[in-house]
């Protein structure tokens, strides 16, 4: 089946419309017609060639946040997947046969494909074909729109806040390191998951540290200001934990510094190539730092119902498939509020 798409041809090159072929599904295959396609600052950092994959060859379909409808499937799917069921793509395809995904970790399956990343053309496109229905997530009445970016904006802070929660208090200060996309959903997380926190957002952007605040931040600073609003919340104590939704030397330089005495940093962001910790403040005051990418099949679930109760907002602007190069330059220079969401 021939369909349309927007593709990577060239390394730091906009974008260009591909007719591409989409295979008939065979066993366990499930072919969804794309509702929803996230976009995600990983797509920016493929594009221009600073995230190489394997399985990444030109020309791509991008695209790793995915919902849709089921469109047509293989002879071993189960009956009860019909087609037009609204569907959402679980981003990270494990093998199904090692220790990781036997726990329901498929995010550290050492032979993981991600759709859009690796091997598998994403969702920017109608039509995508997704490996076995076992990676595919039943909406119901949700819309794909809305639910398409929790395939990894939604899940990852998901789950990025609950590895943060056992290290804070009723009055707990709790940081959250750049205001996007990610800490949209990461903000609403924390507010209703532990909502005695205090949490403090730090971006560069006035118009997202006003936003910060609607999201449920009780204070939202400029990064130069972080350390003495820390102080002001904690009464001198610091930090109990901070989510880096940016992955950059200065943010955990700068976290580092507002952290108390065994405070945890939980690293989501990877927009830099290393990150830095001051040695004597961590090995002493014991600071810890936890990388977190994705989340559990069963963490996805509770991601969905959270956002199907009313509890949780997904902020998106729909794009359509043509105006995918302009919603990326509105991605690079950080002026969406939330995710843009292509809608083929």
């Amino acid at each position: 089946m021939k369909c349309k798409a927007m593709a990577v041809t060239g390394k730091g090159q906009p974008l260009k419309p591909l007719v591409i072929d989409v295979k008939k599904p065979q066993g366990e295959e499930v072919v969804i017609k794309v509702g929803g396609a996230g976009m995600c600052r990983t797509d920016l950092r493929l594009i221009e060639g600073k995230e190489p994959r394997p399985g990444f060859s030109l020309p791509f379909v991008l695209g790793h946040e995915n919902a849709g409808y089921v469109y047509s499937v293989g002879e071993r799917v189960p009956s009860d997947f019909k087609a037009n069921d609204r569907v959402l793509v679980y981003a990270v395809w494990g093998d199904l046969l090692c220790r990781y995904c036997w726990e329901g970790k498929y995010m550290l399956c050492p032979n993981q494909r991600i759709p859009g990343q690796s091997y598998y053309f994403g969702g920017y496109a109608e039509f995508m074909l997704v490996p076995s229905f076992r990676f595919l997530y039943k909406l119901d009445g949700l819309d794909p729109v809305d639910a398409a970016p929790l395939a990894d904006a939604g899940v990852t802070s998901y789950s990025a806040v609950k590895k943060a929660i056992p290290f804070l208090r009723p009055d707990s200060v709790v940081i959250a390191y750049g205001v996007g996309g990610l800490a949209s959903y990461g903000i609403q997380f924390l507010r209703i998951l532990f909502p005695t926190s205090r949490i403090v957002a730090v971006s560069r952007k006035k118009e997202k540290l006003d936003w910060a605040v609607e999201l449920g931040a009780k204070k939202a600073v400029l990064p130069e200001k972080l350390k003495e609003i820390v102080n002001q919340e904690s009464k001198g104590l610091g930090a109990s934990a901070a989510i880096d939704f940016v992955g950059r030397e200065e943010s955990t330089m700068n976290i580092a510094r507002s952290l108390e005495n065994g405070g945890a940093i939980i690293e989501v962001g990877m927009e830099g190539d290393k990150l830095s910790l001051p040695t004597f403040e961590t090995t002493v005051w014991q600071y810890q730092l936890i990388g977190s990418n994705y989340a559990t099949f069963n963490e996805l679930a509770e991601t969905v119902d959270l956002v199907k109760s009313g509890a949780i907002k997904s902020h998106k602007k729909k794009i359509s498939l043509a105006d995918a190069n302009d919603a990326l330059e509105g991605l690079k220079t950080g002026t969406v509020m939330g995710r843009y969401v292509l809608v083929p």
